[in-house]
């Protein structure tokens, strides 16, 4: 890299899914190759978190081929449904449960005070309350997932 003008890099992005063949997706931007560089790249296209893909690139050495200039990264499919709406979305496998809750607010602009009182559902609305400090996992098709209001204690 010349100083003051940067590289254009060609970076090759396998998305993999369980049960699917993995999804090739080329980016072209200037800048490097450096981690921090594609982790923000990566954020910006995949509407994810720059600094969760940098963990990734750490925790996995070998996501990232250098030499090669590409990168996978294992992914889940999750329908997030909010009232009468859904959206589907791609997050990190690695990813926890509380980042789909976060994305989900975000994608059907619930305010943030309501949003705080929102819990995450497994299935359907009526679903387990899922742990968002849990991993996603991994997982086969979309898992869908419900933005609800918690419902009343149940007692005994």
């Amino acid at each position: 890299m010349t100083e003051g003008i940067a590289e254009k890099i060609t970076l090759t992005l396998s998305l993999r899914r369980a049960g699917t063949a993995p999804e090739t997706i080329t980016i072209e931007y200037d800048g490097d190759f450096s981690h921090p560089a594609i982790a923000h790249r990566l954020a910006e296209v995949l509407e994810l978190d720059a600094e969760e893909l940098l963990e990734t690139f750490v925790h996995n050495p070998e996501s990232v081929d250098h030499h090669n200039r590409h990168c996978h990264l294992d992914v889940t499919c999750v329908d997030v449904h909010f009232e009468t709406e859904s959206k589907k979305h791609k997050f990190l496998a690695r990813s926890i449960w509380e980042r789909v809750h976060r994305w989900g607010c975000r994608k059907f602009k619930v305010a943030e005070n309501v949003c705080a009182n929102l819990e995450l559902h497994e299935g359907r609305a009526e679903g387990p309350v899922l742990n968002e400090s849990k991993p996603i996992g991994h997982h086969e098709g979309c898992l869908n997932v419900w933005l609800v209001k918690p419902g009343p204690e149940r007692n005994g």
